[in-house]
């Protein structure tokens, strides 16, 4: 494994429909955590690698109108697509800024963020950093996956296969492919409160299969997995990979299993 991560993702116009396809199955999840663990009206939030805005505009819903979202993420292009998306909802903002080197105001009442401490060389720099941004009291919940886990309950040998493609992108970026259950361990390696914790994941056979969202995960990353020697545009043959990967697990009657998010939550101390 490198010891230095890149986020994997390289063309904006790619990953800005990655993520938003991505945002389909995952909002509802990241909703019932943000819910869970206590976002609400009139609270000031920090997004953190808020890409396209989808986990901003969740909590802009939450907060309403007397509340007020920061989306901040290190690539401009993206923040440009947020910044059209919800130019519509005035308690929103968006911000240039790189992990963990955050300089703001100390005053949110809620820290957030999606798939983002996966792709950070130290995830508890970024939770102690992300600390520091809460008034006394505050509230710091991550949403991460864990992309180890069978994609299927039964194995093909395409499946297989594209899991193998993603599993060793990630290996040679240092990505952190198991940032989900290894969020408990982060928190208290930050010196943070014991997290609560939740799980839930997307999962369907044919008619309701996840499997578009592993395709346009191998969509996005074509350039990287030919420039690293996994896979050829050729061989991953990404125009028809979706019906591909659904042929082959409906012939078996199985189904496809998004990956497991793990939700974590604490509060800061009030004093």
């Amino acid at each position: 494994m490198s010891a230095e991560h890149h986020y994997m993702f390289e063309d904006a116009l790619e990953e800005e429909i990655r993520l938003r396809e991505q945002s389909t199955v995952l909002d509802p999840l990241t909703e019932e955590l943000l819910v869970r663990a206590g976002v609400g009206p009139g609270m000031k939030v920090l997004d953190l690698g808020t890409g396209t805005g989808a986990v901003a505009a969740i909590a802009a819903n939450l907060v309403g109108e007397t509340g007020y979202v920061l989306g901040i993420d290190r690539d401009v292009e993206s923040l440009t697509a947020a910044r059209a998306v919800l130019a519509g909802v005035p308690q929103v903002e968006f911000a240039e800024a790189v992990l963990p080197d955050l300089e703001l105001d100390g005053t949110f009442d809620a820290v957030v963020g999606r798939a983002v401490i996966m792709h950070v060389p130290d995830p508890e720099a970024v939770l102690r950093s992300a600390a520091v941004q809460l008034r006394p009291g505050g509230l710091l919940c991550m949403h991460e996956p864990d992309m180890t886990y069978m994609w299927t309950n039964e194995e093909t040998p395409l499946w297989n296969r594209a899991r193998t493609w993603i599993l060793q992108a990630f290996d040679e970026l240092g990505v952190h492919a198991q940032m989900g259950p290894e969020l408990f361990t982060a928190y208290r390696a930050a010196g943070l409160p014991d997290p609560k914790m939740m799980m839930g994941a997307p999962v369907g056979g044919r008619g309701d299969s996840p499997a578009f969202g592993w395709s346009n995960i191998i969509t996005a990353v074509v350039p990287l997995l030919e420039r690293l020697g996994i896979a050829s545009a050729e061989e991953i043959g990404i125009d028809t990979l979706t019906d591909r990967l659904n042929d082959e697990i409906d012939a078996l009657d199985g189904m496809v299993m998004g990956p497991p998010m793990y939700g974590a939550w604490c509060r800061l101390p009030a004093h």
